[in-house]
């Protein structure tokens, strides 16, 4: 296995400064932040276009993040174009339906872990 399939491993919690994340929004480019069980620390979740198939889909790994209240458990995609998209679950199963907006922060909260 090479170093970039290596599992994600979550420090868990800490102290110290917020995490720094870059996002490119702005016109038609939003963002989307999807809060997440901690349970599903190093899941990768995949989003795609509503009614595009799921293997053109984006991924968005969930893990601790460091914000200025303390950590979170989500997982970000900082450039989407704006427009209607579907969640899919840790199973393949659809989790949400999200519309981003250009230039704003969509968030999400992703619910309870299902079996």
């Amino acid at each position: 296995m090479s170093a970039a399939e290596l599992p994600y491993v979550d420090p868990g919690p800490r102290s110290g400064p917020p995490d720094a994340l870059l996002l490119d929004i702005g016109g038609d480019a939003g963002a989307l932040l999807v809060h997440a069980p901690e349970a599903w620390i190093g899941v990768e979740l995949d989003v795609t276009k509503r009614g595009e198939p799921r293997s053109h889909h984006r991924h968005l790994l969930i893990r601790r993040l460091r914000a200025v209240g303390g950590d979170v458990v989500a997982g970000l995609l900082p450039d989407l174009t704006a427009g209607a998209y579907t969640l899919w679950g840790p199973a393949g199963e659809p989790l949400a339906s999200v519309t981003v907006e250009g230039g704003q922060v969509t968030e999400v909260h992703a619910g309870a872990v299902s079996g």
